[in-house]
């Protein structure tokens, strides 16, 4: 086993101390007797009662869930909190680097740039992902091309915003978090949910290239 997979276990062990239907009033969870339902960036999700095991709807079928940084947010979303009450969320956004001390947050400039060359040039079908994920488009900030709220869990969501590129300037992305995140998420989940909802865009914009 290794690294990776031991902090999974770990996850799940996690998940398994908690009171399930705490969790259920909490986060308004679907739920029968063997599993807890959610959805997280688009698809669903569903965690076993008896064992914390995370499994992703394929069509039809359940299908076990194996990417790492998925099964840390979604066990870190769960169980982060210690509040009975979660604050509702504010709408006042913010850079990630806003809650941590100056100079102390790892720059994730390399990582998104890879995600705005990748969108370069492709501002509508960028935009029909968005769509197809959930988001709500928002009014222009800052120049923005693109401006989406974008709901990753149920009652969370993110700000993600996309300028195209062109002769004189480089594509760029921007991802805004609510001012009270850190009550439903650690800081480094912050970065696994990043990730994830960029790649669920890539995924989603080939199909509309």
């Amino acid at each position: 086993m290794d690294n990776y997979e031991k902090q999974v276990y770990i996850g799940r062990e996690l998940f398994l101390q908690h009171e399930q239907d705490k969790l259920i009033e909490k986060y308004g969870l679907e739920h029968d007797e063997e599993y807890l339902y959610l959805k997280y960036i688009g698809t669903e999700y569903r965690i076993s009662r008896r064992d914390g095991a995370i499994a992703y709807s394929e069509g039809e079928e359940w299908m076990d869930c194996k990417e790492y940084t998925i099964v840390m947010t979604i066990y870190d979303f769960l169980c982060c909190s210690g509040q009975e009450i979660l604050p509702p969320l504010t709408g006042q956004w913010q850079p990630v680097g806003r809650f941590v001390t100056a100079g102390s947050s790892p720059s994730t400039d390399p990582f998104v740039e890879k995600y705005a060359r990748a969108f370069s040039g492709k501002v509508e079908e960028v935009k029909q992902a968005c769509i197809c994920l959930g988001g709500k488009q928002m009014e222009r900030l800052a120049g923005a091309d693109l401006t989406f709220e974008m709901p990753v869990f149920q009652d969370f969501s993110v700000l993600f915003q996309f300028w195209d590129g062109d002769e004189e300037f480089q594509p760029k992305i921007l991802l805004l978090w609510d001012k009270v995140s850190l009550s439903y998420l650690h800081f480094e989940t912050t970065y696994y949910l990043q990730g994830d909802l960029l790649k669920a865009i890539l995924q989603k914009t080939s199909l509309f290239v």
